[in-house]
């Protein structure tokens, strides 16, 4: 269930915010988007729905023990994560009731009003979270800035390829997405190193747990966004020139590896974060993900080494083989389907790669 609302939480939070990011430019430098203002109420009103998950998981854990009525009470009147809920939940009502009696779409002092209210359900998204526990203020910062600069980027990526069709102004969309978007890929590959080094401070070594996993899973993910990121920015600029091509499809399937990204994200939450994978291994059985590829036995004391060798450079040689394939094929305006499978296929022989180049 945590799952599944993870994924909601992050689709209808980035759909809103990337909106109301739009809304807030001048009209001469966004496309149209034809985003209903149903569909924008009920993002707004998923996102307290979605983040409830989380309290309610912890209640139902806790509650075997001492009854769940009285734990839901805690936890939502005394811990952390209850009263991060609460905000949460007022500043959605807030919002709601903002976008419901008005038109933010044409009001860009109302369209900023909205995305800074946005800004703060973020804060209140990183206070709940695992890493403010840890590090109150520290991994508040982490967690919100990460969490607020991959929807933002993502969100406008969204609204912009799959509810838009205003192919004329697409170029000077990109003249300003394309900076916002590397300070966005800046911002989350900073802030998720500060968040690691909260909740996974041996790297490497939690790749033996299903945590680790999914972590790697999303960064080599990363690596086929990065891809797409270059595609859309340098090639789509240079296409625009010709009447009949369309940009969408390309940035749709940039935006299709961001939710990837969300999926594997929701998946580690799931999981048991390893601050110190020894004692995780003491009570936990490792990935068998991980222990496929790994003949030894793993034990409380076992430790994870890259060592490169003739299958990984042959593998990464691979990887790189069919993003060059997947640009012939953008070139050439094959099938987005194709383009897809080969540019995944990428992002699986580079998991590869880096999964045969590990040793204990």
């Amino acid at each position: 269930m945590l799952f599944v609302a993870k994924a909601v939480l992050y689709l209808v939070f980035s759909l809103f915010i990337g909106t109301f990011l739009l809304y807030s430019m001048p009209v001469e430098k966004r496309p149209f988007i034809h985003m209903h203002k149903k569909w924008l109420l009920a993002c707004i009103f998923l996102i307290p729905v979605a983040a409830f998950s989380q309290v309610l998981e912890l209640a139902l854990s806790l509650g075997k023990d001492f009854g769940f009525w009285s734990t839901l009470n805690d936890i939502l009147f005394s811990f952390d994560i209850g009263k991060g809920w609460f905000f949460i939940l007022a500043l959605s009502f807030l919002l709601f009731v903002l976008v419901y009696f008005n038109d933010v779409s044409k009001d860009r002092f109302l369209a900023k009003l909205s995305l800074f209210i946005g800004v703060m359900i973020t804060a209140a998204v990183g206070y709940t979270s695992h890493a403010a526990t840890l590090n109150e203020w520290g991994g508040l910062a982490a967690h919100s800035l990460h969490f607020l600069a991959v929807t933002s980027w993502t969100g406008t990526l969204l609204a912009v390829s799959w509810l838009s069709k205003d192919r004329e102004k697409i170029p000077v969309f990109l003249k300003w997405f394309t900076p916002f978007a590397l300070v966005c890929l800046g911002v989350t590959i900073g802030a998720g190193i500060w968040l690691m080094s909260y909740i996974v401070p041996q790297y490497y070594n939690s790749w033996m747990m299903n945590y680790g996993q999914a972590l790697l899973i999303k960064h080599v993910l990363l690596v086929v966004v990065i891809f797409y990121a270059l595609v859309n920015s340098i090639w789509i600029r240079r296409k625009m020139s010709e009447p009949s091509f369309s940009p969408y499809r390309w940035m749709r399937l940039e935006s299709v590896f961001l939710l990837l990204i969300f999926i594997a994200t929701s998946v580690m939450v799931q999981q048991e974060p390893p601050h110190d994978v020894s004692q995780t291994l003491a009570f936990q059985k490792p990935s068998q993900l991980f222990t496929a590829f790994i003949e030894k036995g793993v034990h409380a004391g076992t430790s994870v080494h890259l060592g490169p060798n003739a299958l990984t450079g042959l593998l990464a040689a691979g990887a790189l083989l069919l993003l060059l394939a997947a640009i012939y094929c953008i070139r050439k305006s094959v099938r987005s389907l194709f383009v897809f499978l080969l540019t995944a296929g990428s992002a699986l022989v580079l998991y590869l790669a880096v999964m045969f180049s590990v040793s204990i």
